[in-house]
């Protein structure tokens, strides 16, 4: 029964999905694996100055969740939530800062959705969704991969990662990723990748910084790290490729269990000498 269960949803191609803000239609290519926008959007992020934050929200459970979502939005080109539970106040918030939004939705918590949520100024080109079951207590994580039209002509790949959490050993951890990665690595732009990757164990850390070498992506060093920490373990992590960082900064609040990051960055390809770590 529990094989059962945990295959129905451990899978990466997911039409469970909410879409906020997007006129156009969606339809699933093949080809790629990936949902494609039926009309092009004319709009571009600025490939010279991205705003982007990275936050799980807790599912907007603790006071200020909504004020700091605010203040994020009047910043930012692109904001990955982790944990976003789809209420009303939510969806207005994004709604009457005339962003888009693609949620994933991982799990039913009563009437509303939760899972992870990209919200940004533009369109994405495309999307493709993830959903993987915790081992034991069954509660899936998402992943969401969209990408985005660059004012240069560029794509560029955001994923958004909540990594599974409650599990023996790495099995379970090591698969959920490598399915994002399967798909970052057809991608030839620039990339970010942030999101709750539950690093409270070394041994997840290590594995991630192998992984992100296939990819040829860079850590970010923050010069004031306040990153949520587990048994002395930070939790939150982003990773880019052919972008040059402008800005980084973390922030301690009482809205989350977690602290966001914000980055600024812009397009900036490496060279054949660059180094991923």
């Amino acid at each position: 029964m529990l094989n059962k269960i945990r295959y129905k949803y451990s899978h990466f191609k997911v039409n469970h999905v909410n879409i906020y803000g997007i006129p156009q239609k969606y339809f699933f290519d093949k080809n790629t694996s990936q949902y494609c926008i039926s009309a092009t959007p004319h709009e571009t992020l600025n490939a010279s100055h991205i705003v982007l934050y990275s936050w799980n929200i807790y599912k907007q459970k603790l006071e200020n969740s909504m004020p700091e979502l605010s203040y994020m939005l009047g910043k930012a080109d692109i904001v990955l939530l982790q944990e976003a539970r789809e209420s009303e106040t939510l969806m207005t918030m994004i709604t009457s800062h005339e962003f888009k939004a693609i949620h994933v939705v991982a799990f039913k918590d009563g009437y509303y959705a939760n899972g992870v949520m990209t919200i940004s100024k533009i369109a994405p080109l495309s999307y493709t969704a993830q959903k993987y079951s915790e081992p034991w207590i069954r509660f899936p994580k998402s992943g969401l991969i969209s990408t985005y039209s660059l004012s240069n002509g560029q794509q560029l790949a955001v994923a958004n990662f909540h990594a599974v959490n409650f599990s023996l050993g790495l099995k379970d951890f090591i698969r959920q990723l490598r399915t994002i990665f399967d798909i970052l690595q057809k991608h030839s732009g620039p990339i970010i990748l942030g999101g709750d990757f539950n690093t409270w164990k070394k041994s997840r850390y290590l594995y991630i910084k192998r992984m992100i070498r296939e990819l040829n992506l860079k850590e970010i060093d923050y010069p004031i790290d306040q990153r949520t920490k587990v048994m002395g373990k930070i939790l939150d992590h982003i990773f880019i490729r052919d972008l040059k960082i402008k800005e980084a900064k973390t922030y301690n609040i009482s809205a989350s269990d977690h602290n966001p990051i914000r980055l600024k960055l812009a397009y900036e390809p490496q060279t054949s000498t660059d180094h991923a770590y």
